[in-house]
């Protein structure tokens, strides 16, 4: 019994047991990888981000549009125009779709009919495109399903139909990645079998190889799988592929190693088991440096605050799955299998590479040469490098993409910047339906408008992102003015007629004149009510101007109050002695034919009225150049740029088009804001990330000093959430090389027992990284005519980068420690056995990675 036991433990029977166990329970619990990359797989912003925050600020919004995507709906047609039988087949579409409202997960809904004030938004200004917002719950499943079933119920008869947003687009573009990633699971797996099988000239040996990575992949997803689907472990869209390429490069290098070594035990003689043994031995100390240091570099990516950064600390689990693997995986086949496993190859030595011996010698004959050729050709490049990385996932699709279709059409008709606005929210906590609050967001709006790179803004004052005139003390000013023209022309009039009835006086004229006098009594009252408001706009467009310029405003309005205050008393004076003596004249003309003596009191009565209407004359004179002046000072007010100022009248609060523009851009308890901001430029160009900035920076500049100082202010849209990754990108991107490089000299420095040494071979190791990376991208250039790189490719190619440098330099550090001969003399073996190495590893590392 203890010598099967024993049997079984040599041939490491136990240890298939464990794999196999390990594979099944790994496929079992494996959760599905698409699913995860749709769910968790686009960057999780900081909870003090601005995107979050506005979403929090989005989440009560209100008004049935809470907790919703903003998706837009897209009607062309490509012939042009759009004829009114079209409009109205759009409108019955729309119509068809808000009958199924809850279906769809439909909240709400907008078009040009809906937001008349708005049209300019929804319809272009070539007419041949209308697009309609949605708002749809987030609950009604992933933004894929979304789309689809959206598709299929906006196709209209003539017309090219589109759904598309930011959303729908990052949707599409991780699946696209999913797709791409199980295609190049495929053809890596394919390439590694030929490279194994090249490299050994066997067709065992790659087929048992590939068999192990399998296996560890398997194991290494599957772990990776369940701790971001069972725990907040973060994951990213390019995790999978992530895994697969740590998986591979590392363990094909480490299955280069234990190979050779095998078969050169073979080649000495040595028995079966033995062999195996011994070529696991030779690599142990180097396959357990490499996996603990590949471990500790990529588990400290959880340091970083930024969800794609650490999402990459799960390869931590992966270099030591691979680690394990290669040590106990493959030598069970080795021991199985023997010298059959290189079948069919010959037994032989290894050939010598003559290539990097003369390289390597001619380093040490002219090593100050050798310097400054390769500073020449790799300093250069390393020197030119430039950071062109693209932060839109609109890039990595083609437009054959129903949504990237549509944001292509929207962009050409409407402007570049139509489909990925920014929003800005401003929360306060007192409510902003009141003329104080509307003022500064008028001056807000207008100030962004005058931006560079801003295309138009909308908001609630101004909700079809132009200055409503009604709402400006200028076109107040202008009714005004024709009150107080009117007012005194019929004064002049009414002076006219005085005076050409001193000598004609009767009581029905008395009468007519003392009824006008007393309707412009009651005008010049309501011109005084009229001029307290007119008081208040000055005051506020004081503010503008200098202490002087708003002390002589006062004055002035303060004298026209004073001055129309008399005159009213006067005119009410006046018109009050007028029926009563137009009473007495009547009184006096039935009694003429009576009396005689009445006559006479008549007479007397008769002058006094004279001397009245002679006074009232006198003070009409005054009243009319009163009116005279604050109309010429009204006037200049008017035409100045003081008055361009919003003010908003209490009727004009309550009516229809504002309370229309309050529904649309204000919460339920209008409390919070949006301001839309539309940009010159898509959201993926290089200078929208400066504009963003300058608008965060003038928001917060604007509100100082004013109403909404206090106010929570909020950044989101597509252009914010990239300038938000772009930011955290680079502010995690010298960390990250802190980290590998603080990490890998620790480990080289133990290992070789040198600092020198280590830090030579870490700056050749950095510049001819930045060297290669900016190589590539000219090469990207020539070949697609493009040299953005998305900005999560040096993510992708760090993984084979820091397992390349960690396993080449650890292998030189090795060979360094426990060579005793000196450095002269260990520098053309090592140095040449460095090369060899790195020809199979370059060539393993290139081909995975292009791959993909």
């Amino acid at each position: 019994m203890n010598e099967r036991i024993r049997n079984l433990h040599e041939n490491r029977i136990f240890s298939l047991l464990v794999w196999l166990i390990a594979i099944f329970a790994a496929i079992v619990m494996l959760p599905n990888t698409s699913t995860l990359v749709q769910e968790y797989g686009q960057p999780q912003l900081a909870n003090n981000s601005q995107p979050m925050v506005a979403s929090a600020i989005q989440s009560k919004w209100g008004r049935n549009v809470s907790n919703t995507y903003n998706v837009t709906a897209v009607f062309n047609n490509p012939s042009g125009k759009l004829t009114s039988k079209q409009l109205a087949a759009v409108d019955k579409t729309m119509e068809r779709l808000a009958g199924k409202e809850s279906t769809y997960g439909i909240k709400d809904v907008r078009t040009m009919e809906t937001n008349p004030t708005a049209k300019d938004q929804f319809l272009s200004k070539d007419g041949s495109t209308e697009i309609v917002k949605l708002a749809v719950s987030k609950n009604q499943g992933s933004m894929n399903l979304i789309a689809k079933q959206l598709d299929s119920q906006i196709v209209t008869t003539g017309l090219n139909t589109y759904v598309t947003s930011p959303e729908i687009i990052n949707s599409a573009a991780s699946e696209k990645i999913s797709s791409a990633t199980t295609i190049a699971t495929v053809i890596v797996f394919i390439l590694s079998l030929l490279i194994i099988g090249i490299v050994f000239k066997s067709l065992i040996a790659p087929v048992i190889s590939t068999l192990s990575l399998l296996m560890m992949y398997a194991v290494s997803l599957s772990l990776i799988n369940n701790l971001a689907s069972r725990t907040s472990f973060p994951y990213s869209e390019y995790t999978p592929l992530l895994i697969l390429l740590l998986t591979v490069v590392y363990g094909l290098i480490g299955h280069f190693y234990l190979y050779r070594g095998f078969k050169s035990q073979l080649v000495a003689g040595v028995d079966r088991q033995a062999a195996v043994k011994n070529s696991i031995r030779s690599i142990r100390t180097y396959m357990v440096a490499t996996g603990l240091t590949l471990a500790v570099i990529f588990g400290g990516f959880y340091l970083f605050k930024f969800s794609t950064l650490r999402a990459m600390s799960g390869l931590a689990i992966v270099a030591l799955v691979t680690m394990i693997g290669v040590i106990t995986i493959s030598p069970i086949f080795l021991s199985l299998l023997g010298d059959r496993f290189f079948w069919p190859a010959v037994d032989g030595q290894a050939k010598e590479y003559g290539a990097w011996n003369k390289l390597a010698k001619f380093g040490l004959w002219q090593p100050a040469i050798a310097i400054v050729v390769v500073a020449y050709f790799v300093g250069m490049f390393a020197y030119s490098f430039r950071d062109n990385l693209n932060f839109s996932a609109i890039d990595t699709l083609s437009t054959t993409q129903n949504a990237v279709a549509g944001n292509k059409v929207v962009a050409a008709h409407f402007g570049a910047g139509e489909t990925t606005p920014v929003t800005i929210y401003l929360q306060s906590k007192d409510r902003l339906d009141n003329e104080r609050a509307l003022l500064q967001i008028d001056n807000l709006t207008t100030k962004l408008q005058t931006m560079n790179g801003v295309s138009s803004v909308t908001s609630l004052t101004q909700p079809n992102g132009e200055p409503i005139s009604e709402y400006y003390v200028t076109n107040q000013l202008n009714n005004l003015n024709l009150q107080l023209k009117g007012a005194t022309d019929q004064l002049t009039t009414i002076k006219s007629d005085l005076n050409s009835d001193r000598s004609e006086l009767n009581a029905v004229k008395l009468q007519k004149e003392a009824d006008k006098i007393s309707k412009l009594a009651s005008k010049t009252s309501q011109l005084s009510s009229d001029t307290d408001t007119v008081h208040n706009q000055v005051t506020q467009i004081a503010g503008r101007a200098s202490v002087t310029q708003r002390s002589n405003a006062s004055k002035l309005v303060r004298r026209y109050q004073r001055l129309l205050s008399l005159i009213n008393t006067q005119l009410q004076t006046v018109a009050s002695n007028m029926e009563v003596l137009s009473s007495e004249v009547s009184s006096s003309q039935s009694s003429a034919e009576s009396t005689q003596s009445t006559v006479s009191s008549y007479a007397s009565q008769l002058k006094v009225i004279q001397t009245s209407l002679k006074k009232s004359t006198t003070s009409l004179t005054g009243l009319i150049s009163s009116y005279t002046n604050i109309y010429n000072y009204l006037s200049a007010l008017q035409a100045s740029d003081a008055a361009k100022v919003y003010y908003i009248t209490p009727e004009q609060l309550t009516s229809s088009a504002f309370q229309q523009s309050l529904s649309t851009n204000s919460s339920a308890d209008y409390k919070s804001t949006a301001i839309t901001v539309y940009l010159k430029q898509s959201a993926n160009s290089h200078d929208t990330s400066k504009t963003v900035a300058h608008l965060q920076s003038e928001v917060n500049t604007q509100l100082q000093g004013t109403a909404l100082k206090n106010a929570k202010v909020a950044f989101t849209g597509q252009p914010v959430v990239q300038s938000t990754i772009k930011q955290s990108f680079h502010h995690y991107i010298g960390w990250i090389a802190v980290l590998v490089a603080g990490i890998m000299f620790i480990v080289l420095a133990a290992l070789s027992r040198s600092v020198l040494q280590p830090l030579y071979w870490l700056l050749t190791y950095g510049i001819s990284v930045i060297a290669s990376f900016q190589i590539g991208e000219l090469i990207n250039r020539f070949i697609s005519g493009n040299a953005d790189f998305n900005w999560q490719v040096p993510l992708i190619v760090m993984v084979p980068v820091i397992t390349f440098g960690v396993t080449q330099l650890v292998e030189l550090s090795l060979d360094y420690r426990h060579n005793e001969a000196p450095l002269l003399d260990w520098l053309l073996p090592g140095i040449t056995a460095s090369g060899q190495s790195f020809r199979h590893r370059y060539s393993e590392s290139l081909l995975c990675v292009s791959a993909y």
